[in-house]
């Protein structure tokens, strides 16, 4: 640069004696406002960029919610037609109905496997009748994997389907208390291509309809009991029997469950230079799935996640022991909270049941910067309590397992804890919580109490949950009630 400078300085002095410095310097001038206006530029654009990403993701949320409310609605059709009735067949037209109009499809096919001593029932609307074949079958009924195929000329394993004329095909599995009872699906006989998330809307409709399927069959064994003279007691003293008997492992499931969760707890949270660090969980009485933990990355870094698995007792506690295998192996490793979550995500959706999902939070904090760095995947947004409001983050990602997947979808947050300001992680058990007026606790409540907790001395935890305690009284608890703060402290 110095020599191009003395060069350029040369010719000029050359060119016009005496006045060089000042054409140079303006020259630099001119080069400066150039190349600030190239970066002004570039970070307009960056901006501009940013702006569009954010629009298409509302864009999407909006779309999602307007096919989610479709969804509801029929669902809440279908029940009410199924109240009226209590007929498998029926049920099964309607559905088959709502599946072809909601994802407007060639063909749509519902199939229900038979009891012992009947026969299958299926349901086809379209154009023509389709056979899936034992590919599909094996992948959706004996594996409870939902399917997802564009293109099928790419797939030869599926190439009966393409000889009946069939494109893209989407298939979710109705599955009742882990196992399958039938399957659901849609056919495109054209280019049109099925998306995840339709698929995700597709699985919801099979989960309601899997519930009202296993209904009317319980319905029917029922109405199958003798209540005939010589036969009555005996039928009725074998159905109390195994109601009891029932009522029996569920309780020694539970308790498997509660002692499998306790194990995971972390017994005493590790101390951590200028953060005072709470986290309390208080199981209901179905045990579900809720679990935090707190991990040392080494170099004043800290792994601190809460997760909250679908489900209840020994299957969500068993989901709950892979969430946090997953997180212990794979944390160290990297330092986005948003890679981890990525990489979790993978091996749920692949090793696991596809009606479990896992809402987490996970970040670290790094005690050099007092920076608290985050992902969300379908959890609950924290609360940060800055001494005179609280704020309560917008939701984000979406829950673990639930997608192939969701690398544009998770990303990383960062915020910094000022002096004595405190962050709040929660499970959706605090929120939920209800009095006997089934009246909820809410989010308001929630960040009162919270608020209120920070404000004085003490710890904040126990503070909230007395609160939650308080508002409900008598009223039981139905789900776990997960927290975790973080409170900046300088002389910790």
């Amino acid at each position: 640069m110095n020599a191009v400078f003395a060069i350029s300085f040369n010719h000029a002095s050359d060119l016009y004696p005496g006045r060089a410095l000042p054409i140079l310097s303006a020259n630099f001038l001119l080069i400066a406002m150039f190349v600030a206006g190239r970066v002004t530029a570039a970070r307009r654009g960056r901006r501009q960029q940013i702006v569009e990403r954010r629009y298409e993701r509302l864009l999407m949320l909006s779309e999602d919610q307007e096919v989610e409310a479709h969804i509801l609605q029929a669902i809440s059709d279908v029940s009410v037609e199924f109240l009226e009735g209590m007929q498998l067949r029926p049920l099964l037209d309607r559905i088959s109905e709502a599946v072809h109009d909601l994802l407007e499809v060639d063909v749509s096919l519902i199939e229900v496997f038979p009891e012992p001593g009947e026969e299958a029932v299926r349901f086809v609307r379209g154009a023509s009748e389709v056979v899936f074949g034992d590919e599909v079958y094996n992948e959706v009924v004996h594996k409870g994997k939902s399917l997802l195929i564009n293109n099928l000329a790419r797939y030869p394993q599926y190439a009966a389907l393409q000889e009946q004329g069939v494109r893209s095909v989407i298939i979710a599995p109705l599955t009742l208390r882990g196992r399958s009872i039938g399957l659901i699906g849609a056919c495109a006989n054209t280019r049109r291509s099925f998306t995840s998330r339709e698929l995700r809307q597709l699985y919801s409709l099979a989960s309601h309809v899997a519930l009202l399927v296993g209904t009317t069959q319980l319905l029917h064994s029922v109405g199958k009991l003798s209540v005939k003279e010589g036969g009555s007691i005996g039928n009725l003293r074998h159905l109390k029997e195994q109601l009891s008997y029932e009522r029996q492992l569920q309780e020694r499931e539970m308790e498997v469950a509660r002692r499998i969760q306790n194990d995971l707890l972390p017994g005493a949270l590790p101390r951590i230079a200028g953060l005072l660090l709470e986290g309390d969980s208080l199981p209901a009485k179905e045990v579900g799935g809720d679990y935090y933990d707190v991990l040392d990355l080494g170099d004043g870094r800290w792994g601190i996640a809460i997760a909250d698995v679908s489900g209840k007792g020994v299957p969500a506690a068993l989901v709950m022991v892979m969430t946090r295998t997953l997180l212990h192996s794979l944390a160290p490793a990297s330092g986005s909270p948003a890679e981890v979550l990525t990489k979790m995500n993978t091996h749920l959706y692949n090793e696991t049941d596809p009606s479990v999902f896992v809402s987490m939070l996970y970040g670290i904090w790094d005690t050099g910067t007092s920076t608290f760095t985050y992902s969300n995947a379908g959890h609950e947004p924290p609360i940060l309590h800055t001494g005179k409001t609280s704020e309560n983050f917008p939701s984000g990602g979406i829950a673990l397992g639930a997608m192939d997947e969701v690398g544009d979808v998770l990303e990383d947050n960062s915020l910094a804890l000022g002096e004595n300001e405190a962050l709040l992680l929660f499970t959706d058990g605090a929120t939920e919580a209800h009095n006997e007026k089934r009246e909820m606790f809410g989010l308001t409540r929630l960040q009162e109490a919270f608020a209120k907790a920070t404000g004085r001395d003490g710890r904040v935890v126990p503070a909230v949950l007395d609160s939650i305690r308080s508002f409900a009284e008598n009223a039981s608890q139905h789900d776990d009630i997960t927290m975790l703060c973080m409170k900046r402290d300088s002389e910790l």
